[in-house]
């Protein structure tokens, strides 16, 4: 079956009155999602370059706040798992430490605190801190998945800085599981599902020879993960998937972290030269007998805007779901493209 990835064009008419309201009309794209169906409308804002904002205030003020994951208060201040599923307590990756979550989203709900280090900037997030918390939040969905095996969906998510929902800025990620996938997990394992059915193949391996062909959003590889930027994107500058190999979060293997962690850093440097200082992402896993999905992140740069720190996520997000791009992804994956290659060949060699 041929994946098509369709798109209308509207235009919107006003009167600029930065140009003596002459009459002027902004081209806008309706983008559909060519699995699940979603829209997203993109369109191009000139001025989309974002200050380098000093992030030493937010950093100082977090430290004066008593954070419970820094050393001396991650013993005493965050909670422990019931003897029955972690009976020492929590578990430890590195320098990765996992215990539960005080405020669960879910019936499995936990908090994996990265590093030792309060605040880690995006450029300094080295291979093995982030190896170390994946295989971390895999040991600990492993534990739950063995302890109560009607918790059959998995995920992992990582709010980095207060833009994307950060409360704590001493980084951290949160493995997630429960009887009920999250809306987004649902609609793609159901897609996936209905794809294989009607043409007898894995949608995402049409779906990256498709976009490896086209070369207009295809980013690289990094060992065997893939790497691209969303044709009807979730984020008002900057979606990034990556898809991995395998249907389940549990095959994944620890190089093949590596593999994900190696376009982590180059999607990092990316932002870190855009002025991006923090994203949400979101990991997803199949069930067992998920075969025809694949274990996918998404990743969307956060931001606020003006003087005032407005929110980049207003009605039309929140209550609309109606999605926004204020850059074409063909453009982003332009800029984008060079960093891959600079990291896949290090990585590829074991670096």
């Amino acid at each position: 079956m041929v994946i098509e990835f369709k798109k209308e064009d509207f235009q919107s008419r006003f009167l600029d009155p930065e140009d003596d309201y002459r009459e002027r009309s902004q081209p806008i794209e309706l983008r559909t999602d060519p699995l699940t169906g979603r829209t997203s409308f993109v369109y191009q804002v000139n001025r989309v370059s974002v200050p380098q904002k000093d992030l030493t205030p937010l950093v100082a003020k977090s430290i004066e706040m008593q954070c419970p994951f820094c050393a001396g208060r991650i013993e005493t201040k965050t909670p422990k798992f019931v003897k029955e599923l972690v009976p020492e307590g929590r578990l430890k990756v590195g320098d990765a430490v996992i215990f539960p979550n005080l405020r669960s989203y879910a019936p499995y709900s936990a908090v994996l605190v990265i590093s030792q280090e309060h605040f880690v900037a995006l450029r300094d997030f080295n291979r093995r801190m982030l190896v170390d918390a994946l295989v971390g939040s895999q040991q600990y969905l492993k534990r739950v998945r063995d302890y109560d095996p009607k918790a059959e969906y998995f995920y992992i998510g990582w709010n980095y800085m207060p833009p994307a929902g950060g409360s704590v800025l001493h980084p951290h990620m949160q493995p997630e599981a429960g009887y009920q996938p999250p809306p987004y997990q649902q609609e793609l394992l159901d897609a996936s599902a209905k794809y294989h059915r009607d043409n007898g193949r894995s949608y995402w391996d049409d779906f990256i020879e498709t976009e490896e062909k086209l070369g207009e959003r295809y980013l690289g590889a990094t060992g065997g993960v893939n790497w691209l930027v969303p044709f009807a994107p979730r984020s008002r500058v900057l979606d990034v998937t990556a898809l991995f190999g395998k249907h389940s979060l549990f095959a994944i293997s620890e190089k093949e972290f590596g593999d994900f962690t190696a376009g982590l850093q180059a999607v990092f440097q990316y932002m870190t030269d855009k002025n991006y200082y923090s994203f949400n992402m979101l990991l997803v896993s199949g069930r067992e007998e998920d075969r025809h999905f694949r274990v996918q992140a998404r990743l969307v740069a956060r931001m606020t805007f003006l003087d005032i720190e407005a929110s980049d996520c207003c009605y039309q997000e929140m209550l609309g779901d109606i999605r926004f791009s204020a850059r074409y992804p063909e453009e982003v994956a332009r800029e984008l493209k060079p960093y891959f290659k600079t990291r896949g060949g290090d990585h590829a060699a074991g670096h």
